[in-house]
Parts: C-alpha cells; sequence; structure tokens
C-alpha cells in the first residue's frame, strides 16, 4: 500500500471512531458535512476487493495544482470519510462535494 493510501486509511479510521460513537445517522450526516466543510480536500475511501478505493470528493482544483506543481503546500488540510463502498463514496460526492468534480 502506498504511503498515501496508508494515510488515506488513517485518516479515515479516526472518522471512523467519531462516527461509530454518535447516536445517529443525523448526528453522523453533521459530521461528515463539518468536515468536509472544514477541509480543502477530502477524500472517500473504501475497502474493496484489490485493497483500498479512494475518490476526491473535494479539492479538484488543488488537485490539480500539486500535480502541475509536483507538490502539495503543507498546510492543506486533508481529511478522509470512510465509505461502506464505491456506491457509497459515489452518493458523498454527489451529497457533500464538489459540485464541478469530475468522476
Amino acid at each position: 500500500m502506498s504511503d498515501f493510501i496508508e494515510k488515506m486509511v488513517a485518516l479515515a479510521n479516526v472518522v471512523h471512531s467519531d462516527l461509530v460513537v454518535l447516536p445517529d445517522d443525523r448526528a453522523r450526516y453533521d459530521l461528515v458535512k463539518q468536515i468536509i466543510d472544514s477541509a480543502e480536500m477530502v477524500f472517500a475511501v473504501w475497502n474493496a476487493q484489490d485493497g483500498v478505493g479512494h475518490m476526491l470528493v473535494k479539492g479538484q482544483g488543488i488537485a490539480r495544482q500539486a500535480v502541475a506543481d509536483n507538490k502539495m503546500a503543507l498546510s492543506t488540510r486533508v481529511a478522509a470519510i470512510p465509505c461502506n463502498n464505491a456506491d457509497q463514496a459515489q452518493a458523498l460526492l454527489h451529497e457533500l462535494g464538489e459540485r464541478d468534480s469530475r468522476h
């Protein structure tokens, strides 16, 4: 597993720990929305048959600039949201992600 994927999984695991103790779906939705709103880049992360699936749900412009510059600013606020599968990640993108995302 690449360092990037390991970091995204670690971030998603922290969020998962916070989500499982919340009392209901509304509280979980509110937390996920708060995390997405406060981060500059957000990835959805899930277990896939061939390893770990991931999808960028926020931060397209930052990602493009990082590729162009071959580096990302150290101050970029990155978050990862755990998902059950790719369909849930797609729903997250549709519901709370950037509208101009090209997935």
